[in-house]
């Protein structure tokens, strides 16, 4: 049945990493009528990746829209997985703008995990700049509408606090800045949560004042997660600086 083809398909296509074995699995499906789905050509889009068989990729494209399957997602995260394994940064960067063109009022597909091996990604080669330009390309495609957690500059910015790199983190918004870009909301938003969570409350109050005065408006969530964090810790002078604003 399909769960047993992809089980064996993801086996052939993740873990061997053979063309030859993927194309053997495909062929049986075919021979027993066993129509693939999203997560078939997922597999199959991870090695192509892999391997830099870009006109495969154009082939199951072409097969995922004559299967009339509506959502990309799965595929665009595992395109992404296997350039980054393949370390193509030029074609992970494509594939996620596209994501987030693909998108329209959504915003981007990927989750927690995918945005993880990103950053891990980027930063095993020390590209805290190109983390940079995606955030700031990202923005200029995502429309105003979108809501900030689906963001790419919330998504990356997020994986680097999970991940313990705050200091990465700060380094991606200083890049942005020292390029004159526009830092959006979605890349502040995560900062904000790591300083309230850490009780670093003084530096919560400031970066709430730069948001103020890049334009941008805080929801008044945000806001209220901040005073709270400053009362918990007595730090009673910006509780009472945000309670003002």
């Amino acid at each position: 049945d399909l769960i047993a083809c992809n089980a064996a398909l993801e086996g052939c296509c993740c873990e061997i990493e053979s063309v030859t074995e993927a194309d053997r699995v495909v062929e049986m499906m075919s021979v027993l009528g066993i129509r693939p789905d999203e997560f078939s050509f997922s597999y199959l889009g991870y090695l192509y990746a892999l391997k830099g068989l870009e006109g495969k990729i154009s082939e199951l494209e072409a097969l995922i829209g004559k299967f009339g399957l509506s959502s990309k997602n799965v595929f665009l995260s595992k395109l992404v997985s296997g350039y980054l394994k393949s370390g193509n940064l030029d074609f992970v960067s494509a594939t996620i703008l596209r994501s987030v063109k693909e998108g329209n009022e959504q915003g981007a597909c990927f989750t927690e995990e995918t945005y993880g091996e990103v950053v891990k990604g980027y930063l095993e080669k020390g590209s805290t700049k190109v983390l940079a330009n995606l955030i700031v390309e990202a923005q200029k495609l995502e429309p105003s509408s979108v809501i900030v957690e689906r963001t790419i500059g919330f998504g990356i910015i997020n994986a680097c606090v999970s991940n313990g790199l705050l200091d990465k983190a700060h380094s991606i918004v200083d890049e942005m800045n020292a390029q004159g870009a526009c830092v959006g909301l979605g890349v502040y938003a995560s900062i904000l949560k790591a300083y309230c969570r850490e009780q670093r409350t003084a530096e919560a109050a400031q970066l709430v004042a730069e948001i103020s005065n890049s334009g941008l408006q805080l929801d008044v969530d945000s806001y209220d997660a901040v005073i709270e964090a400053s009362m918990a810790c007595q730090d009673f002078q910006s509780a009472f600086s945000l309670f003002r604003d």
